[in-house]
């Protein structure tokens, strides 16, 4: 049994280490030029350990994208059944979404890239993970205004689209344009972001 779990750890640090790997060059490259050959020497394996894991650059590409994806949807599903109204549960996603941007660029750089990629061609799983994403934010944004704080007149789903656009794209430009400590640059931005979302969908009296 320990040796079993043994291998299973070395296993999942091995895939993991190419994930990694992936995203690194990607955000360096871009998709179209981070080979597989590039990405098992920035991990440091050999080609056949990265197809024993994967079966393609598109499978890696897809795998850290459904993995990123499904660590924010399980996140805010947490947040949707914790906070006491649509507001705090919002101003608690978008937060949670601008951290981990935050701490993790290249992977908002990549998310970015795929969401304008032409003739992107995402997988059944890619898409599902999208939806449910874009489903959790729009199920908040009408509880809100079943709650009265959400303007009425709002388009619940097409709102949540753009908060995730505006969030990625808001963030990475921010992280950009900003010099000193990041973390300070971080609470600011949240900051920030946090009061755009209260008052764009606040209720005028």
């Amino acid at each position: 049994m320990a040796r079993q779990k043994a291998r299973t750890s070395k296993a999942d640090a091995t895939r993991r280490q190419l994930l990694d790997a992936a995203l690194s060059v990607i955000a360096a490259r871009g998709y179209s030029e981070a080979t597989v050959d590039r990405i098992v020497e920035e991990a440091g394996v050999s080609k056949g350990v990265a197809y024993y894991y994967f079966s393609s650059k598109a499978d890696i590409a897809e795998s850290i994208l459904v993995e990123g994806i499904g660590e924010l949807i399980t996140s805010f599903e947490a947040i949707a059944a914790e906070a006491p109204t649509a507001t705090d549960a919002l101003i608690a996603m978008v937060e949670l979404f601008a951290s981990v941007i935050f701490e993790n660029d290249a992977f908002g750089r990549f998310f970015v890239a795929e969401l304008w990629r032409p003739g992107r061609a995402w997988s059944e799983a890619m898409r599902g993970h999208e939806q449910r994403l874009l489903a959790l934010l729009q199920a908040q944004l009408e509880r809100g205004q079943r709650e009265g704080t959400v303007r009425p007149e709002i388009d619940a789903a097409f709102e949540a689209v753009a908060l995730v656009g505006m969030v990625l794209t808001t963030t990475l430009y921010y992280i950009g344009g900003e010099g000193g400590d990041l973390a300070e640059a971080r609470d600011r931005f949240v900051e920030h972001i946090r009061d755009f979302v209260h008052h764009a969908n606040a209720v005028t009296p």
